[in-house]
């Protein structure tokens, strides 16, 4: 393989490396758009892009969540949220 054909070779998988990485970019962000635009990340993903993208940036629900089943509370402003010592 001559000189030529080397970089011939390396601009060329340079070029698709590029495009999957640019890809990958867009559809992560339509779908992080699409979640965002359904209220649905605390749920299950919508399609199959949602899922990826949820995979891939590592946003993942796993299970009920405390503030799900603690009920209702009642906060007093000066303990951000807390219980008081007793």
């Amino acid at each position: 393989m001559g000189g030529i054909d080397a970089g011939v070779a390396i601009l060329l998988l340079s070029a698709l490396v590029a495009g999957i990485t640019i890809g990958i970019v867009v559809v992560v962000s339509i779908a992080s758009r699409r979640e965002d635009r359904l209220f649905s990340l605390d749920g299950r993903a919508p399609d199959a892009a949602c899922r990826g993208a949820r995979r891939l940036t590592g946003v993942t629900t796993r299970g009920p969540r405390a503030w799900e089943d603690a009920g209702p509370r009642h906060h007093s402003g000066d303990l951000h949220g807390q219980e008081p010592h007793r």
